[in-house]
């Protein structure tokens, strides 16, 4: 299970909604709904492509499958590029990915597709690997690639959230994004656990 994505508001100064464009970022923090891997991922304020960047896959289009603990994956396409990825049993948290390429390295960037009010959709980068049969996803681990000394310098970011339990939050822009993942993506401590799919 991983975050969805949705960072609800919480205590804004002024108390007024993101959609009249009021919202402090000091008053964001993640909600509880989660999908697809155990603990939150690093959320980015800011996508992994410009639309020039995405990429099309048809080997991610089906019904995948995991044989550690029976996740199943509904991926469809419902126009080109435009990837929904379902986790069948679960009720909402839909999620729409795009791809994109690094170098040789296929990425997908995820985000919410139902919000509600005075919410705020982050994006979640992991790698994709995929053939015919098998498909790959591991997670960005930010959290492992912030700690390591003598790499790139780590994206710009902030510390969000309330009380005592702050989540980092990516602001950097979308070049410097792509920038640094392309750089640290052959490192092998880059990302987390692959999690295995088998088309079914």
């Amino acid at each position: 299970m991983v975050c969805s994505g949705f960072w609800r508001t919480g205590n804004t100064l002024d108390g007024l909604c993101y959609a009249e464009r009021k919202m402090k970022i000091a008053g964001i923090a993640l909600a509880s709904l989660c999908i697809l891997l155990t603990g939150c991922e690093i959320l980015s304020l800011q996508p992994l492509y410009l639309e020039k960047d995405t990429t099309v896959e048809p080997a991610v289009v089906g019904r995948w499958k995991t044989a550690d603990d029976n996740t199943v994956w509904r991926v469809t396409e419902p126009k080109p590029g435009h990837y929904s990825v379902v986790e069948e049993g679960k009720t909402g948290g839909r999620l729409e990915a795009r791809l994109t390429r690094l170098g040789k390295v296929l990425f997908a960037d995820f985000q919410p597709v139902e919000m509600e009010a005075c919410q705020i959709p982050g994006h979640l980068f992991a790698r994709v690997q995929v053939n015919r049969s098998t498909m790959r996803i591991a997670w960005v681990d930010f959290q492992g690639l912030v700690r390591q000394s003598g790499r790139p310098a780590f994206p710009a970011h902030q510390f969000a959230g309330n009380g005592d339990k702050k989540n980092m939050v990516l602001t950097a822009p979308i070049s410097d994004l792509r920038a640094y993942l392309e750089k640290v993506a052959a490192l092998p401590k880059a990302f987390q656990k692959d999690e295995v799919f088998q088309r079914q």
